[in-house]
């Protein structure tokens, strides 16, 4: 370029770039306003979930209606959209610990009754025996009430593992 045209060339670049990185500052800040509205509700969502694992259910149909809740509330803080830099590994980290927490609940509750379902199959077991040594008896009197106490008892015991209680 001329010396001449130099200057007022370069001051109408400086002026253009300026204007350009000026427009970007601004894009990125409005960006970060938005990240931080994502933050606010990816904590939301954070909180919902571990207030549903402070408190699993105690019984198959509502711990089942929580797990829906869970995962719904998976899908929204997976669609929430990004979250600043500078908390990321924080989020994340506080999103896995609550999932993490609400699972434990909910598989040591399935653990606990499937346990309860073995004891009762073992003391199921222990009264069939019983019965079936009463089932030759000819001592009506004494075999009779103890067979109506069995049947009394079986139906107080509870359920059994599926695959055996047809058994």
């Amino acid at each position: 370029v001329a010396k001449e045209h130099r200057e007022e060339i370069w001051e109408r670049f400086s002026n253009a770039t300026k204007a350009m990185h000026q427009r970007r500052q601004e894009h990125f800040q409005e960006l970060e306003k938005v990240y931080e509205k994502n933050l606010e509700k990816k904590q939301e969502i954070i909180a919902s979930i571990a207030q549903i694992s402070e408190s699993v259910a105690q019984n198959h149909r509502a711990i089942q209606q929580q797990i829906k809740e869970v995962e719904a509330l998976r899908e929204s803080f997976f669609k929430a959209g990004k979250v600043p830099q500078r908390v990321n590994e924080e989020t994340w980290s506080s999103f896995k610990d609550a999932v993490r927490k609400f699972n434990r609940n909910k598989n040591s509750f399935y653990k606990n009754q499937k346990k309860e379902q073995h004891q009762n199959l073992e003391k199921k077991k222990a009264l069939l025996d019983l019965a079936v040594s009463l089932k030759d008896s000819d001592d009506w009197e004494t075999a009779t009430p103890e067979m109506k106490r069995i049947q009394s008892e079986w139906k107080k015991i509870g359920h059994v593992p599926r695959k055996y209680s047809d058994k």
